[in-house]
């Protein structure tokens, strides 16, 4: 039930002024109506579900893979598809972009955190984020959508992995992408998805595409010419976040007759018969439950729990299943392979006044009838819309980092609201004092250099034999030394672009912060920068690699080109756990791709065996 509105001055608005107010009011509670998500998505099913119920396909995770899979395998009416989703629907807050970081820490999130890392010198459990509800990661992140490049993929299918190179994989970002903002005729239009692509509009934005040219990087980044700087396309439309349960399980699949989803329903593990899986175990209001699956249980369930789920239906590692009295159902490396793209996210210049168009001060209300009755304004906008992808040591014609750039108006680090960035970001408090004190009296810019391709693994293991236990998460991160090399000729590239003649107007100056347990370092030296990327480097969410797909003479290999499980039948894993190499952009897209690409497998090959009889 709404709060009462008080009327603190009852006689102050008489007549047509008090109208007009009113109308006001009335207008602004109408808007709040387009974020009532709920009413987006299919009906909740959980209460319907009963112990032994039979479906064609259960599709395990609702998020960026597994919105896509039972989006497509419900296309054909003769199937029965049953979605489960351990979240619920999405928040109203999911809906707005400028609160993703608001988002961690939420009910939105499963609230991991990985193990410390052997070879930081910050001996702590990070933040691990990852989404839970429908829309997965797509509703918690920053949404950026890209598609990875040439190479990434020609190098998946080089490993042995038939079918999966960039002229092969490109049908399917094309077939759910409707890209808005832009001609270019590689993209696809009339998608699911909706994606903007933005211009830079802040002076000091277009003065750093002259900055990246001045370093020889153009602007015209492409999957095919994968160096450069580009202004980024995020799955954004109308001033509203695009999760992918919005665009793939919305309006136009809602309310199909064959396609079931139930929220709140978390599985434990898979149902065994000898080398097939008939079914899951999912636990839904606190009562156990045995679903079955005539065709094919699918694991969409993400980088951290489709692992989990498998090892709990004794396939991963024995020796590790074994030491937690899980029988062992198949030896597989599962939870193995981990990777992440790491950053720094803690380097900060100081730039005059004139770096942007936006106030020193902000109204807030202003800013928030903006949003809610025009869907235009900050909230809407954006972290960041400038990315450049630049190889500093020009070894290869293929980057080695990826670098954003984010402005953080003055106004940012006065706000109660960049506490909770902070937060996200896991700030020292030293670092969040200098931004505060910076920022009293100028604008300042963020640089967070970002790893195209980390050397470090790590795994996933199981934490007890409780089905429902929060799994470990092992990011090993700069366990390769390369990592730390590479984020240091990432400090050094800044370094000289800040120097540029295209951004001496505004007057560029590094911020700089102190930690304790650097102190004893020189400053600028490799060896103080050493020390700071082993203090401050930090997720960019993106873990993947955990069920890799590989083919039958990869060892390390969970699953085979065609995403099925090694050595079972009726089971198959479709989400970013199945990539064998981590690509060189944000994973988001490329996930959706997979459930495309994977969705189609299975229609096929049940094509192929109603041909055979």
């Amino acid at each position: 039930m709404d709060e009462e509105i008080i009327n603190s001055c009852p006689a102050a608005l008489l007549g047509t002024s008090s109208s007009l107010f009113l109308n006001l009011i009335n207008a602004l509670l109408i808007a709040r109506c387009r974020f009532s998500p709920s009413a987006q998505y299919p009906t909740d099913y959980g209460s319907k579900l009963r112990d032994g119920d039979r479906f064609d396909f259960i599709v395990v995770g609702a998020g960026s893979a597994g919105s896509v899979v039972a989006s497509r395998l419900s296309e054909n009416p003769k199937w029965k598809v049953l979605l489960l989703e351990a979240g619920s629907y999405p928040s109203s807050d999911s809906e707005v972009p400028s609160l993703a970081y608001h988002l961690q820490s939420s009910k939105e999130d499963w609230q991991y955190k990985s193990e410390p890392s052997a070879n930081l010198r910050l001996k702590k459990r990070q933040r691990a984020p990852r989404g839970k509800g429908l829309g997965g990661s797509s509703l918690i992140n920053y949404i950026v959508y890209s598609r990875g490049n040439r190479y990434d993929y020609d190098g998946w299918s080089k490993a042995g992995n038939v079918g999966w190179d960039y002229d092969s994989v490109t049908q399917y970002f094309r077939k759910h992408e409707n890209v808005h903002g832009t001609d270019e005729n590689r993209y696809g239009r009339g998608g699911e998805l909706n994606i903007t692509k933005y211009e830079e509009k802040e002076p000091v934005m277009v003065k750093m595409i002259d900055a990246y040219k001045e370093m020889g990087y153009s602007h015209d980044y492409s999957e095919e010419k994968p160096l450069g700087s580009f202004s980024g396309m995020f799955s954004v439309w109308e001033g509203k976040r695009q999760n992918t349960a919005k665009a793939f399980l919305g309006e136009k699949v809602k309310n199909r007759s064959n396609l079931f989803v139930a929220l709140n329903a978390q599985v434990s593990k898979l149902l065994v018969d000898s080398d097939s899986i008939k079914g899951v175990e999912v636990r839904l209001n606190d009562i156990l439950l045995k679903i079955y699956a005539e065709k094919e249980v699918i694991l969409s369930a993400g980088s951290v729990n489709s692992p989990q789920i498998l090892m709990n239906s004794g396939i991963g590692p024995k020796t590790h299943l074994e030491d937690l009295g899980i029988k062992v159902v198949k030896d597989l490396k599962v939870g193995e392979n981990l990777q992440d793209h790491i950053g720094l996210f803690a380097l900060y210049y100081t730039v005059d006044k004139s770096a942007t168009k936006l106030d020193f001060r902000v109204n807030q209300v202003d800013m928030v009838y903006e949003y809610f009755m025009h869907s235009k304004g900050l909230l809407a906008d954006l972290i960041s819309t400038f990315v450049a992808f630049v190889n500093p040591k020009n070894d290869s014609n293929v980057h080695s980092l990826q670098i954003y750039t984010w402005l953080q108006p003055r106004y940012f680090f006065n706000d109660p609201s960049a506490e909770v960035a902070m937060d996200a970001f896991e700030l020292h408090q030293n670092i969040r004092h200098t931004l505060k004190e910076a920022s009293q009296n100028s604008h300042i810019l963020q640089f967070p250099i970002i790893l195209s391709f980390p050397k470090s693994r790590g795994r996933i293991l199981l934490n007890s034999n409780d089905s429902f236990d929060a799994p470990l998460i092992f990011p090993n991160y700069l366990s390769n030394e390369e990592d730390v090399s590479k984020l240091k000729d990432g400090i050094r590239f800044m370094q000289t672009l800040m120097k540029t003649k295209a951004m001496e107007a505004y007057n560029p100056k590094f911020l700089r912060y102190f930690l304790d347990d650097c102190k004893d370092f020189i400053f600028d030296t490799d060896e103080y920068w050493d020390c700071m990327i082993r203090n401050l480097v930090r997720t960019d969410y993106h873990l993947v690699g955990t069920c890799k797909m590989g083919p039958k003479s990869d060892s390390d290999a969970v699953v085979d080109p065609r995403l099925r499980v090694y050595g079972l039948k009726g089971v198959r894993v479709i989400d970013g756990s199945i990539i064998p190499t981590i690509l060189s952009a944000n994973t988001n897209g490329p996930i959706m791709m997979i459930g495309e690409k994977g969705s189609d497998m299975i229609k096929e090959d049940w094509a192929k065996k109603i041909d055979e009889l």
